[in-house]
């Protein structure tokens, strides 16, 4: 009778053990937390071959960066951009955890779900394009690396950079080549990222006027 008795108290124990184990999981560190952000765009060479453009870097380029910080990643006070009408720029995007360790990579090794619009220019006077590798080296595109052409000359206008999480399924509705402007990112189901917002003037050559 006690051998009964100890048996059923070390399967009850077993039992007990197991369900605090599955309703107590430990809980999944968050590699998208995002404790600040840097936009920089870095003035390139762009040779157009018709079906594709080639971009290398210059010397002494023009650089223009911006740093995001805070709860809603405000810029500085007076933070403006200026790009040069005729001029190509290769963007980076860079963000930092809460650890403050670079972990923008994690948006591109998880390209089927990340999504980056550019939005607020005037239409027709950008065009850009994105070059994001995976950390194995696979082309895809997610918007943390690109290039942007600047075609005409625009007043000042709010730059927004959005970099959407999409749900499963989302991003194969998304075109990656003409979709990057699109306006209307809400019908790709999912939710923002980042949202960053920044003063752009598009100028012609020399003319940095404030």
């Amino acid at each position: 009778m006690k051998t009964n008795i100890f048996i059923l108290f070390i399967l009850s124990t077993i039992l007990v053990f197991q369900s605090c184990t599955k309703d107590d999981p430990t809980p999944e560190t968050d590699q998208e937390d995002v404790s600040a952000a840097t936009l920089t765009f870095t003035e390139v060479k762009a040779e157009n071959h018709g079906d594709h453009i080639d971009y290398s870097e210059i010397t002494d380029p023009e650089v223009e960066s911006v740093e995001f910080s805070g709860n809603q990643f405000l810029p500085p006070v007076g933070a403006h951009i200026h790009l040069e009408v005729g001029k190509s720029y290769r963007f980076n995007l860079k963000v930092k955890d809460f650890a403050g360790r670079e972990s923008q990579q994690t948006f591109i090794d998880r390209a089927d779900q990340h999504f980056a619009f550019l939005l607020g220019a005037p239409q027709g006077s950008l065009s850009a394009e994105y070059a994001d590798k995976t950390t194995a080296g696979e082309k895809v595109k997610v918007g943390v690396v690109g290039y942007i052409t600047v075609l005409k000359k625009s007043e000042s206008f709010t730059f927004r950079y959005l970099m959407r999480h999409l749900n499963p399924g989302a991003k194969a509705n998304i075109n990656t080549t003409t979709d990057i402007f699109n306006t209307d990112f809400n019908k790709f189901s999912g939710a923002n990222d980042l949202d960053l917002k920044v003063e752009v003037h598009l100028v012609e050559e020399d003319e940095h006027d404030h």
